[in-house]
């Protein structure tokens, strides 16, 4: 009896690392992504899961996290960015 509860917690624990590793690889390519964007001082189109469409100026680090500049009736606005949320990443 007592193999078989162990096997049942190594499948459980398995079960729920899955998708929290794959979602690491997800944040760590997206954050990559942004970053390059920062290097190369580039315009970046970002679509969100709601397939929301951001086009933005630049894209810079404050306090650790990433915010974007769009333009918004002729004057620059900074918006933050959930890397959750993004869906698509391009570099225009």
């Amino acid at each position: 009896m007592k193999p078989s509860k162990e096997k049942n917690k190594f499948e459980i624990i398995l079960f729920w690392s899955l998708p929290s590793i794959s979602k690491i690889q997800d944040y760590k390519l997206k954050s990559s992504k942004l970053k390059e964007a920062i290097a190369r001082l580039k315009k970046v189109e970002l679509i969100t899961y709601n397939n929301e469409v951001l086009k933005l100026e630049n894209i810079g680090i404050d306090s650790g996290r990433f915010f974007g500049l769009v333009e918004f009736k002729g004057k620059m606005k900074k918006i933050l960015l959930n890397i959750n949320s993004i869906k698509t990443i391009i570099l225009l």
